[in-house]
């Protein structure tokens, strides 16, 4: 069992959806009280301690050799966040002789050259480190504010971890936050191809999927990938979910459809001959139940799929793994893997 306070938060996120009459959900979670089904797809398997704890652990990546894992955790250590109980850190493992050791928090008692000090009292969610480790991607929440979510990056100069940025402070990077809307993990293709999860009240539905691109040098105006892939429901993708050959996407999805199981299901989308994505297709019963399956990625060499699953509307959540071959719809997916270190000529 998970610890009380992510029931707790449950009910404290409830009464924050209802100020304002917002309608948003946390990044890739819902926040009401658990109910349906209480097993994980059948043929996953639980990652184990020490990467899931009593507390609740989302959203995992790997660096390129596989030998450091970062993910979301709320387990002891985590900084405190004012006005609720629930608290999103930022924390790193490595492996050793195939054994993952015990996770280190990214925060102010870190040794600047094992990691970077990247934790707030803010909510710090879904990490990635850049394909050459000398960089992590993060979004970055406040506390209690549902929309504030922005791209944030931290980069390693000369061996020793800097201060954490927002993107629109960073040349390199496209100027896509802005004051009153939600955007949230990225997948970096290229230094000229950036997908990104939006949320923008007037402008998108609940969380849709947009592209910004480089053209002449130039970082261009961010566009929707359009209505057949975005639903009026919450969609968003997780770090390494598109294809080599750029035409298929995995998507985490909230949408109602006679294929939902329920919750949050893990989809795919393809791209037509037009390059227009079509609607996704649900993954199946092998990974989807009725609970929630969130924020699903790939391991470096391409042959795990690994996310977190929870019970129905819970932050309940524990990080699993199954096999990409498991899956019929991922047999033939080839996923891109960690993003390109967009800082790469500022590392000096």
């Amino acid at each position: 069992m998970k610890d009380s306070s992510v029931m707790k938060f449950c009910s404290t996120l409830s009464v924050l959806m209802l100020v304002g009459n917002l309608s948003y959900a946390m990044p890739g979670m819902h926040g009401a009280e658990g109910s349906g089904v209480t097993e994980p797809p059948a043929a996953s398997k639980d990652m184990g301690a020490p990467i899931n704890s009593s507390g609740s652990e989302i959203e995992i990546t790997y660096s390129a050799d596989g030998k450091t894992a970062i993910f979301v955790s709320t387990r002891k250590g985590s900084i405190e966040s004012p006005g609720t109980p629930y608290n999103f850190d930022i924390w790193m493992a490595r492996n050793v002789d195939g054994v993952w050791q015990e996770p280190i928090h990214l925060g102010p008692d870190i040794d600047p050259t094992v990691g970077p000090n990247i934790n707030t009292a803010a909510w710090d969610l879904e990490p990635s480190f850049s394909d050459d480790g000398n960089v992590i991607y993060f979004t970055r929440y406040e506390p209690g504010n549902l929309l504030s979510g922005d791209l944030y990056v931290v980069q390693k100069v000369n061996g020793v971890w800097q201060s954490a940025r927002n993107w629109n402070d960073v040349p390199e990077l496209p100027s896509i936050n802005t004051p009153t809307g939600e955007e949230h993990c990225p997948i970096i293709v290229s230094d000229s191809l950036i997908y990104f999860n939006y949320s923008q009240p007037g402008v998108t539905q609940e969380s849709d999927i947009w592209k910004v691109e480089k053209k002449d040098g130039v970082w261009q105006k961010p566009v929707s990938l359009g209505a057949k892939i975005n639903s009026p429901q919450r969609d968003h993708m997780h770090w390494t979910g598109v294809s080599k050959d750029g035409k298929s996407m995995v998507v985490t999805s909230t949408r109602v459809d006679p294929d939902s199981r329920g919750g949050h299901d893990m989809w795919i989308s393809r791209q037509d001959a037009n390059g227009e994505w079509q609607k996704p297709i649900n993954l199946g019963d092998v990974i989807n139940t009725s609970g929630e399956e969130m924020c699903w990625t790939f391991t470096p060499d391409g042959k795990k799929f690994t996310g977190s699953w929870g019970p129905h509307n819970t932050f309940d959540t524990d990080i699993r793994w199954i096999s990409k071959e498991d899956i019929p719809l991922l047999k033939k997916f080839d996923p891109i893997g960690p993003p390109p270190n967009l800082l790469a000529k500022t590392r000096k």
